[in-house]
């Protein structure tokens, strides 16, 4: 099954996607785009020993940092 959740946040897309380990767990990803031309803005992997036992913890983690990421930045959209 795949997990992915889309989220905006001031002018941004952002499309977390967790990643399965071959130990069942998920690996947190998130690629950050402007909403308003789908230029892409960053995308973030995660270090390879962050896991979550779920894929709704990995989606919170991802969308967690990419929020902070854009309110600490000065990027505008």
């Amino acid at each position: 099954m795949q997990h992915d959740a889309a989220f905006s946040h001031r002018g941004y897309l952002l499309n977390c996607a967790p990643a399965r380990a071959g130990d069942g767990s998920y690996q947190p990803y998130v690629v950050i785009s402007r909403s308003s031309d789908g230029e892409l803005v960053a995308n973030r992997f995660f270090p390879s020993d962050l896991r979550f036992r779920d894929a709704e913890a990995a989606i919170a983690h991802a969308r967690d940092w990419a929020v902070r990421w854009i309110d600490a930045s000065n990027v505008t959209a």
